[in-house]
């Protein structure tokens, strides 16, 4: 777990063993304000007496799940905090939920909401519990959404068992991540420091989770309106909103301290240090961690070893290759945000892009999200991969499965999107949830993130171990080792690349498809504002295209070294053409105009966030200005793309008359 002396000396074996591949390796230290829990209490009161917040249960033949030191469920950031008040069943949390209470005269105020997990990150749900004037939220798995209602429960199956218990952090992330105290910089120890009681991003009730037995208590115990019918969980009883009789008591006393963070950096110097390609995955872990973020980790490691290998054997990286293992994603996405926030600037100049996996392997379905500009090129990659169950590529068993299913199989709310008409299998946009999110959303850095999926009920408990990987994960490791594969080989294309692989004109084309979206969604004395938005978007195709176009020629034949660099720094740095310098508004650390992680869900990726969350404010003031910001933004990322094209023309060997 992230603060921690093991975490230190899981940071110093990664060093070790990159190290032994051949990288220049260091420790890159930073200090973060973050609790781990000293008291949790919860004991339902009324209409009867009954201990609570029990432990997960040891599985025979599971020596992990015996362990003492594993720490017990709770929820990172909630303050300390004590109250018996009753209780209300608010489903998943989310703002229809509150919606719906509101239609059935339910009141939350000074009371504990007991909410389930899913449809979003916790986070949002306790934001909105605090909202609504709540005194406190208790979290819960329910057996419908990832245990018995799924399938076969652990130790028989994937899927979590009802004495399960999903940690997680509740820290506002949809505000901003990394440490809470030192937003926008690096939390190193000369970093000036928001008082806590002054941080945004902090709840200011107190949260806990809890299993499905204990969940079953309490909301047996509810009586008054019964819930509507799309609210009813898997837990054998009708369920009930509240409060009637029912009272519970919380109790928390959390430990809040500056706490060591330890990223592992490891580089493999190329011939162009100019350029970086940045690969990352989080090794902190709230237990044993062995899909989250283990097996990310061991299939990281085995691209480094391989890149290593090349390089013993005479290959030396056009590029620098940097591989980041990051510390404290689990609470916040703290370790990445505060090295990019202290190395922000290099960044921008040199880093071509940014790959991230995080739970690696759960299963056999390959997963991705990624910039629009990058989205063909994982599906090149993909092709060339072969899929470990069958005589087919990643890229083909993808399009099949995705053709049938794209559920959530992680309980973080991570879809994979529905298969559309194009024939191409589509690629998720960037959220957060990860630690691509400084990288993409704060430096406008092209990033891709990627892993393998499946039936993954174990999601931040103890029984993400080991056992359930090599039972029910990935039993041969078959697809870590192409996850390995899918690793490498993004790195080494990008790395070799004579031109870097973006497509414009596909990222062009969303764009469009998304400020349409919003004209339509817009009322008539508004849309006149978008009109100029809606021209800035013809521009930026126009300039995609020639750009395109112009790129073609150079691709297919030599260019001289220099001007090759300058054309790949100008197509790397047009994602930063579409940040916003002030930001979001009300969330100034997302800088980024065309994906945010979505103000209501925190996880999935929002397109256009800024004049979206205006018009769901019915800000008409905000929407104008955010029109006006994305305007601004399409005709900078233009511009940038119309100096590529005059940069490729003069790239390009003159044409002989009648050559072929």
């Amino acid at each position: 777990m992230a603060g921690t002396e093991a975490s230190r000396r899981v940071a110093e074996w990664l060093r070790d063993q990159y190290r032994s591949f051949g990288f220049e390796t260091e420790i890159v230290s930073y200090s973060a304000w973050m609790p781990q829990p000293r008291e949790i209490k919860l004991e339902l009161t009324k209409p009867e007496s009954k201990l609570l917040a029990s432990p997960e249960q040891p599985i025979e033949g599971d020596k992990s799940t015996t362990d003492k030191r594993a720490v017990p469920g709770f929820n990172a950031y909630s303050p300390s905090g004590e109250v018996t008040v009753p209780v209300v069943y608010v489903n998943y949390g989310m703002a229809d939920d509150y919606k719906q209470l509101a239609a059935l005269g339910v009141n939350v105020e000074g009371k504990i909401v007991i909410v389930r997990y899913g449809q979003g990150y916790r986070g949002i749900k306790v934001k909105l519990a605090e909202e609504h004037k709540a005194a406190a939220v208790i979290l819960y798995s329910d057996p419908q959404d990832d245990g018995a209602g799924a399938g076969a429960t652990f130790p028989n199956g994937p899927w979590r068992p009802l004495s399960g218990i999903q940690r997680g952090s509740i820290i506002y992330t949809q505000i901003y991540p990394g440490d809470p105290l030192t937003p926008g910089v690096a939390a190193t120890p000369a970093a000036t420091r928001l008082a806590p009681a002054d941080a945004p991003n902090l709840p200011h009730i107190p949260a806990m989770p809890i299993n499905a037995q204990d969940a079953a208590v309490i909301l047996g115990s509810l009586t008054g309106v019964q819930a509507p019918p799309s609210w009813q969980g898997g837990l054998p009883f009708a369920y009930h909103i509240g409060p009637g009789d029912s009272e519970a008591h919380m109790k928390l006393v959390m430990d809040y301290r500056q706490r060591p963070l330890y990223n592992v950096i490891a580089k493999l110097q190329g011939t162009d240090d100019s350029q970086l390609v940045i690969l990352g995955n989080h090794h902190d872990a709230w237990v044993f961690g062995a899909a989250d973020p283990g097996s990310g980790t061991a299939s990281m490691l085995e691209a480094a070893r391989a890149l290593g290998a090349l390089v013993k054997s005479g290959w030396k990286p056009r590029r620098t290759i940097v591989i980041c293992q990051w510390d404290g994603e689990e609470e916040g996405l703290l370790g990445s945000t505060e090295w990019v926030e202290a190395n922000l600037a290099e960044l921008q100049a040199k880093a071509v892009a940014y790959i991230n996996t995080d739970v690696g392997v759960t299963g056999p379905n390959f997963t991705a999200s990624a910039t629009p500009s990058l989205k063909e090129f994982v599906r090149d990659v993909t092709r060339d991969i072969h899929d470990p169950s069958s005589s087919r590529s990643v890229y083909d068993a993808w399009r099949d499965h995705i053709g049938h299913e794209h559920a959530d199989m992680s309980g973080t709310g991570r879809r994979a999107p529905a298969m559309d008409t194009s024939g191409k299998v589509p690629l998720g946009g960037l959220g957060s949830g990860s630690d691509y999110s400084a990288f993409f959303d704060h430096a406008g850095i092209p990033s891709i993130d990627l892993g393998f999926s499946g039936p993954y009920g174990v999601y931040h408990s103890i029984y993400d171990d080991f056992y359930w990987m090599k039972h029910f994960g990935d039993p041969t490791f078959a697809y870590h080792a192409a996850l390995a594969q899918a690793l490498g080989t993004l790195a080494l294309r990008l790395d070799e690349a004579d031109i870097l692989p973006f497509d414009y004109p596909a990222y062009a084309l969303e764009i469009e498809h998304a400020t349409t979206d919003v004209y339509v969604k817009t009322n008539q004395p508004d849309q006149d504002a978008l009109e100029e938005t809606l021209d800035a978007v013809a521009h930026l195709s126009a300039s995609a295209h020639r750009a395109s176009q112009a790129l073609s020629a150079v691709s297919d034949s030599s260019v001289d070294p220099i001007k090759a660099a300058q054309i790949n720094h100008a197509l790397a740095a047009v994602e930063q053409a579409l940040l916003a310098p002030e930001g979001l508004p009300g969330r100034p650390w997302f800088k980024h105009l065309i994906f945010a992680p979505g103000s209501h869900d925190g996880y999935a990726a929002a397109m256009i966030p800024g004049e979206n969350d205006a018009l769901d404010r019915n800000d008409s003031a905000t929407l104008r200005r955010e029109g006006d910001a994305l305007t601004a933004a399409l005709l900078r990322a233009a511009a940038r793309l119309d100096d590529i094209a005059r940069l490729a023309r003069t790239a390009a060997p003159a044409q002989v008359p009648g050559a072929h």
